[in-house]
């Protein structure tokens, strides 16, 4: 069984962090942390987040660093969203990991550097489409969701 923690890092942008919240709880994950969180998406963004998962009834926390987050929550995984590129693997790869996986993305669309022996670096999508977008392929195919709609 996998329990699914989502870690967004590096946000500024109040619509960023909403965004965020609304893909991830949306997709049915209980726990979103953001780390590294500053300006105005740490002053009206956070408040706003906190709003979507009570709404869920889900968790949201907020910590200082990505180092933090792993202390915590001590992933058997770390997946960490990244263009393609070297070291970068398809996420079909890590589609049968089991235990808690941590699945990391930058809220600015930078590329996140983490060091570790369970620390994976994936795409979901060839294309660059951003890691919002990453992020939403990535819950997709993860939560089993990505069947189309039938019409009828």
């Amino acid at each position: 069984m996998r329990e699914l923690i989502v870690l967004i890092d590096n946000a500024s942008s109040v619509a960023r962090v909403v965004e965020f919240a609304k893909v991830v709880y949306g997709f049915g994950v209980k726990n979103l942390v953001l780390t590294h969180v500053y300006g105005s998406a740490a002053q009206q963004g956070v408040p706003e987040a906190f709003k979507i998962a009570l709404k869920y009834s889900s968790s949201l926390i907020v910590l200082p660093t990505i180092k933090d987050a792993v202390d915590l929550f001590k992933p058997n995984n770390i997946l960490v969203i990244r263009r393609l590129g070297p070291q970068v693997k398809p996420l079909t790869e890590f589609m049968s990991i089991d235990g808690r996986v941590m699945l990391v993305a930058d809220g600015s669309d930078q590329d996140i550097k983490i060091e570790g022996s369970n620390v994976n670096y994936i795409t979901p999508i060839t294309h660059d489409i951003g890691n919002l977008g990453q992020l939403t392929i990535a819950l997709c195919l993860l939560m089993n969701e990505c069947s189309p709609i039938l019409k009828t």
